[in-house]
């Protein structure tokens, strides 16, 4: 009996040794991680290449799906007045008519897929507090993205009195120029779009292909045993941003916000004057050996 006390002694002193040995030796760990946060989701490994640092390279993508619709209001009135002149000067009925305003339901969408680079800094070797920095590259794949995306439809009753008034102006009016539903921003016009036999408005905010990070955190990206939690906070730091409005270049966002809805118009407002994407993340690590 005091025998196998003593083996189970040695058997948990021995354990207890082992889990406390370090495990920042350089090149001589390594653990994968899979990741949720503001970024979404995503996968890295990790590798520590001095004591108190760790070299990290992984993917982060975003799931596909509107968060939320907002309205985009597009004045119709001049098209409305047409019609109404025509009916009023010939024997021709519109089946589709104009109100003064057609109404796009747009939904915003927030995408981002990056690979990744980090270094993560421990200040005490044996610690759990650690400070990170390094960068986010979109791949090549994924350059023609965008970070934040808004797109819909105009009503089918709109669209097809658009085609309408064309089609009529066509056979019956030589020479008349093709009309057009356009978003108004600032002195530029944005022309309605048919995609997919839909009219379709399209604005994305995009930005540089390479971001900066800095954050700082608690957990340990080699575990101390199998597997362990990390909680991180940081920013992602983007440049070179740039609105387009059915691909064309927006000049002033915050003139182009103020037609997206106040929801929308509040995430433009802040990318333009804050180039810096908040981030949490919390990460599950196992460490391979």
């Amino acid at each position: 009996m005091k025998k196998s006390i003593v083996t189970m002694l040695l058997a948990v002193s021995a354990f207890i040794s082992v889990s406390a040995q370090d495990n920042m030796e350089a090149f001589r760990h390594i653990s994968i991680g899979a990741e949720a946060g503001l970024h979404g989701f995503g996968v890295e490994i990790a590798m520590p290449i001095q004591k108190h640092l760790v070299l990290k390279a992984g993917y982060n993508w975003m799931p596909s799906g509107d968060l939320f619709n907002t309205n985009l209001t597009i004045d119709t009135k001049e098209l409305r007045q047409v019609q109404e002149d025509i009916e009023k000067n010939t024997s021709h009925n519109f089946a589709n008519k104009f109100g003064d305003e057609s109404v796009v339901n747009a939904g915003i969408q927030v995408g981002l897929t990056n690979l990744k680079a980090m270094i993560n800094w421990y200040p005490f070797a044996s610690g759990r507090f650690y400070i990170a920095g390094g960068v986010y590259y979109t791949p090549n794949s994924k350059q023609d993205d965008a970070f934040i995306k808004l797109s819909g439809n105009t009503t089918e009753n709109d669209w097809n009195a658009l085609k309408e008034l064309n089609q009529y102006e066509k056979d019956n009016v030589p020479g008349a120029p093709e009309r057009e539903m356009a978003l108004k921003i600032g002195n530029e016009s944005y022309a309605v779009r048919e995609i997919d036999g839909k009219g379709n408005m399209t604005t994305e905010f995009k930005m540089d292909p390479l971001k900066y990070y800095v954050g700082m955190g608690v957990g340990r990206c080699i575990p101390n045993r199998f597997m362990g939690l990390q909680l991180e906070l940081g920013a992602m730091i983007y440049h070179n941003s740039v609105l387009k409005c059915q691909d064309k270049e927006v000049g002033s966002i915050t003139d182009a916000a103020s037609n997206f809805g106040s929801d929308a118009e509040e995430i433009l407002e802040y990318v333009d004057k804050y180039p810096i994407y908040p981030q949490l993340t919390l990460r599950l690590s196992f460490r391979l050996f």
